[in-house]
């Protein structure tokens, strides 16, 4: 079986018939877990790296601007899907200096491999 090539922005993937399918993931994000914890002070917030450079691919959904309580609000949703790895909805993505928060994670056909997580920028 030839080669083929294939271009996704700046990004080109050559592969042929033994690629393995994480080369198709051409994103690196940073999975971090914001935990809280009560301090004499009050309640102080720190934030725990999990999982750094985690190869994912990132498919934009839409984009959207509303006025909610007087409030604009913009959120930008997208899906992301990587392999399966410790993430709960509580954890947040950061890509390219941009945080997302996890809006909901699944285990695509329960077979344990690949996660499917729907996202929402933070402000």
């Amino acid at each position: 079986m030839s080669g083929f090539t294939i271009q996704v922005n700046d990004t080109i993937i050559t592969a042929d018939g033994t690629t393995n399918a994480l080369k198709v993931y051409n994103c690196l994000v940073n999975i971090i877990r914001a935990t809280k914890a009560n301090t004499a002070l009050g309640t102080s917030e720190s934030e725990v790296t999990l999982h750094t450079n985690l190869q994912c691919t990132i498919k934009w959904k839409r984009g959207r601007e509303r006025i909610l309580f007087n409030k604009t609000t913009h959120d930008l949703d997208a899906i992301m899907r990587c392999r399966k790895v410790d993430i709960t909805v509580n954890d947040r993505v950061v890509y390219q200096g941009k945080t997302y928060e996890i809006v909901d994670l699944y285990d695509y056909n329960n077979l344990g491999r690949l996660l499917v997580i729907a996202l929402r920028k933070l402000e």
